[in-house]
């Protein structure tokens, strides 16, 4: 089963917006059993859309497109559908209504210009957002699917997980069964030198990579008859690249980490220098964090650092603020001040400037304090500021978690 994947916009066209929602689509497709195609990105007019659903109804049994849905006049997704296939609009008071309900919750009144999203085809299937006022769409035709997907991540992802896959994975002429592996510490190509000789041995099964800045997913597919193979293959794979592996492709590490601090029934508190408050935010994103999470320093400074924290003079004098003695202090007096039962410190050079001889860019010390027991783990990032504190806050999680599976006691 072939799938096409068409992203509609002028801001992902010209990179201002990376297609991000694609990837991760084309993960969970790969993943029933699917195959995705082609991918296109075309920009907001009419023609262009006509062109690329042209290009993917050639190629595949399912045509996804994204974005266009929304209610300003260059959204234009739903006219280059219905003159691809020569559709009517028509309005549709039930979506309308849907619509203004969306804005009553908020307390504010409907604008003018949405109504625009309340059209549809006369033959297509109108798929809900619950999350947005754009509603998605299905239109069957030739033997053949067209979705359409609103782009905002929070409305596409849920809608397709309800709408799409389920449609895919029915009209899949063999049934798959798929696992998957969520690596963290280990670039891709590493992870693959590690594991080509399994690609050998199970040659039955479908191994696919999928890459982020902090994180290696591997999607691993079988036909239903070689299921019994997947157990062989995960203690193969788990074998080389345990240590790596923090959960399936889906889990969230830092959800992971909050229900691992909740079993654990402790609690932690963090200090940040170049991540800005990244970790703390990133753990404060789980729902029920308010269990385990009593408070985050922001001690960008080296004054903070020893105002807040009361870490020594000495040690920055003599250290630095981006050192192994630094970040020790700042994990173990953070447990002082605050009683937590693990702390966290994050002290690094996001760049481009701060660098030294001795310190490049990238360098990063993390601390983590849980009992009595430090660790100071001494970290060596490359890339953009971004691409730096990204690493620092997800390499930091990824360490916590190890941590936090050999605590038996503290």
């Amino acid at each position: 089963m072939n799938v096409a994947i068409l992203a509609i916009g002028n801001e992902v066209l010209c990179g201002k917006i990376v297609d991000t929602n694609g990837a991760v689509i084309s993960r969970e497709i790969e993943g029933i059993g699917a195959q995705v195609v082609h991918r296109e990105v075309v920009s907001d007019q009419v023609e262009a859309i006509v062109s690329g659903l042209r290009h993917a109804y050639e190629y595949a049994d399912f045509v996804i497109t994204i974005g266009g849905l929304g209610p300003t006049l260059d959204d234009l997704t739903r006219e280059g559908v219905a003159q691809f296939f020569n559709e009517a609009l028509v309005y549709d008071p039930k979506i309308y209504e849907g619509i203004t309900g969306y804005f009553a919750h908020t307390g504010r009144e409907t604008p003018e210009n949405n109504k625009r999203q309340a059209y549809q085809f006369p033959t297509s299937f109108v798929l809900e957002n619950p999350n947005g006022t754009a509603p998605g769409l299905r239109l069957d035709k030739g033997g053949k699917t067209v979705f359409l997907l609103p782009g905002p991540p929070n409305e596409l992802l849920p809608m397709f997980e309800k709408e799409v896959l389920p449609v895919i994975k029915e009209r899949l002429e063999v049934p798959m069964v798929t696992r998957s592996y969520k690596l963290c510490g280990i670039g891709e190509s590493l992870a693959e030198e590690k594991i080509l000789h399994l690609y050998e041995t199970y040659p039955m099964l479908n191994i696919a990579p999928y890459c982020s800045i902090s994180f290696v997913d591997y999607v691993v597919t079988a036909k239903q008859s070689d299921a019994r193979m997947l157990d062989v293959f995960e203690a193969a794979f788990l074998d080389v690249l345990g240590e790596y592996w923090v959960g399936a492709a889906r889990d969230e590490l830092n959800v992971t980490v909050v229900e691992k601090l909740k079993e654990l029934n402790m609690t932690i508190a963090v200090a940040e220098s170049c991540t800005g408050g990244m970790l703390a935010s990133s753990l404060i994103e789980v729902a029920g964090v308010s269990e385990v999470f009593l408070e985050g320093f922001i001690t960008y400074s080296n004054e903070a650092k020893m105002a807040r924290l009361g870490v020594k003079h000495d040690t920055l004098m003599r250290d630095g603020a981006v050192s192994e003695a630094c970040a020790k202090e700042m994990a173990v007096q953070l447990q002082r001040l605050t009683d937590a039962h693990v702390t966290v410190s994050i002290t690094g050079i996001a760049g481009p400037g701060g660098k030294t001889k001795e310190k490049p860019v990238g360098t990063v010390y993390i601390g983590i304090a849980i009992g009595a027991q430090v660790q100071v783990y001494a970290c060596r990032f490359s890339g953009s500021r971004d691409r730096i504190r990204t690493r620092s806050k997800d390499h930091a999680l990824h360490l916590l978690y190890k941590l936090l599976n050999k605590v038996t006691d503290i």
